[in-house]
């Protein structure tokens, strides 16, 4: 992260992002997380943690740890003095010297990163020169100003370029509309997007109570691949992504640090889309820590939302981590619903900046179907909308659709004379309809501050993680027959095989 002080191309990059600010609709986030197993840019964990050393939460980490008191924020700690300044007579009080440091160093930092993504996914019985190709360009950038170590405010946003928009192209890596993010990704009919990611400003009372208020992203939760007690987002995380790309809502955000007993305490306010006092949601969580086990609590409710409660651990016991979730919730009038999953890793240290990570992880949803129900319920709508009816079209979210699931994850960090180097593999699979998909991505910095990063992942089954295409295909044939076209548009329907990307990453 680079700091500028004040001058004409730099104010004018400010403005680009507080007119975007003003007038985009959010819709791609950055949640700051790396690909399991990537380290996460020191640029983008200076900029996003530590406000107020309040010990906020990182996307997907276990429950935080105890929260000491708030801290000045200067670059080179709390008693480093200002670059460049002459704080004069030794005798100086200390809220003299506070004010000199916040008159000489810079109060508003400028930073973000640069993303360049390209895609391929070829489909079953396809020519490989007929794979589909996707493109994107994206441009994240943020300030960050520190106006003294109580008050901070935040603005991200984000601009991003689709040049094969309006030739039906899409944005690679996707996001999480359907089964997009596991393929080529979510369809974009715009060129050029421009979203508010995130917008918060932050204080504290009295230092005991640390007050976060506007957009931004919090995840609870444990777990790498599913998480249960994620009960803030509405979206799921997409572990083949190489970031978390979720934005979260605008809310306000109250944290107690309970220093003696080693919690944390969070009371959240929801106010994303309520336009009435009635539709503001609450959350309330409480985190933990006794010897290795952290523990967290968490529920959420608001009117039109299934009141949620779940329970999140991780502990250290020997040379494995622990980690599990579980979260019930209630619809009105129907039996409690719930979902659980448990994970296990091992890290093995075995050079000076060498390790591996080897890790596995189990989801259980009692409420998931089979993929012969998710083709009747697919079947069912097609009839009845050629019928002259107006049923609702089925919707199943990814990787929460089936009853059982299982992933694997392998990270080779910095190996031998390779450290700038990581690999991992990934695979997923639906235990109820026998699909999966695996992965292997490579990321490796070259000239510094250049990130390549290359992947390469393919699909099995005919179930979810081929789009249930096959099952789609037999169950349609007999309607298809019917029709004038019908045959054509059967063999539109495309089951993703292989998939590959190479991106180009700047931390600006």
């Amino acid at each position: 992260m680079k700091t500028w002080r004040k001058g004409g191309w730099q104010q004018g990059l400010a403005g680009w992002l507080l007119a975007s600010a003003t007038v985009a609709a959010p819709a791609w986030a950055e949640g700051g997380k790396a690909q399991a197993g990537e380290k996460p840019a020191a640029a983008d964990q200076r900029s996003e943690e530590d406000m107020f050393s309040e010990g906020e939460e990182v996307e997907g980490a276990a429950p935080v740890k105890l929260a000491s008191t708030a801290t000045p924020s200067s670059g080179k700690g709390s008693d480093a003095e200002p670059e460049g300044s002459d704080l004069g007579d030794a005798r100086m009080t200390g809220a003299a010297r506070e004010n000199t440091d916040l008159l000489t160093r810079d109060r508003t930092q400028i930073g973000g990163f640069f993303y360049l993504r390209t895609a391929a996914m070829l489909a079953e019985d396809q020519k490989v020169s007929d794979a589909a190709l996707s493109n994107s360009t994206l441009f994240d950038t943020y300030l960050d100003s520190r106006v003294n170590d109580r008050v901070r405010a935040y603005a991200r946003g984000r601009l991003t370029y689709n040049p094969l928009a309006n030739a039906g192209g899409t944005v690679a890596g996707g996001g999480q509309s359907g089964l997009g993010g596991l393929g080529m990704g979510a369809a974009s009919t715009d060129e050029v997007r421009a979203s508010l990611t995130q917008l918060w400003l932050k204080f504290d009372i009295d230092r005991k109570v640390f007050i976060t208020a506007g957009r931004q992203f919090v995840r609870w939760g444990a777990s790498r691949f599913w998480n249960p007690v994620d009960v803030l987002n509405t979206t799921r995380f997409n572990p083949l992504l190489f970031f978390d790309d979720r934005v979260g809502p605008t809310m306000i955000k109250a944290h107690l640090p309970i220093e003696s007993l080693g919690w944390n305490l969070y009371a959240i306010l929801l106010s994303e889309d309520a336009a009435k006092l009635e539709q503001l949601g609450v959350a309330l969580r409480g985190e933990a820590v006794f010897g290795q086990v952290e523990l967290g609590l968490s529920t959420v409710a608001r009117k039109g939302m299934d009141p949620k409660v779940g329970l999140d651990v991780s502990a250290g016991v020997w040379d494995f981590d622990l980690t599990g979730e579980a979260a019930v919730w209630f619809p009105q009038g129907e039996d409690p619903r719930w979902q659980a999953s448990m994970g296990l890793s091992w890290t093995w240290a075995f050079g000076e900046d060498d390790s591996l990570i080897l890790g596995a992880e189990y989801f259980h949803n009692p409420s998931g179907v089979t993929a012969d129900a998710v083709v009747k319920s697919y079947t069912d709508y097609a009839i009845a909308s050629a019928t002259g009816g107006k049923p609702q079209a089925p919707s199943f979210m990814p990787m929460y659709t089936g009853r059982d699931y299982v992933g694997a994850l392998a990270v080779l960090i910095s190996p031998g004379s390779w450290s700038d180097g990581i690999i991992t593999g990934l695979a997923l699979w639906n235990l109820t309809d026998s699909s999966g998909t695996t992965q292997i991505n490579v990321s490796t910095r070259v000239l510094t501050d250049l990130t390549v990063e290359l992947y390469a992942g393919a699909s099995f089954g005919d179930g979810e993680f081929r789009g249930y295409v096959p099952k789609l295909k037999e169950a349609f044939a007999p309607m298809a027959a019917l029709m004038p076209d019908g045959q054509a548009l059967l063999d539109s329907l495309k089951a993703p095989l292989v998939r590959g990307g190479l991106n180009f990453r700047v931390d600006l």
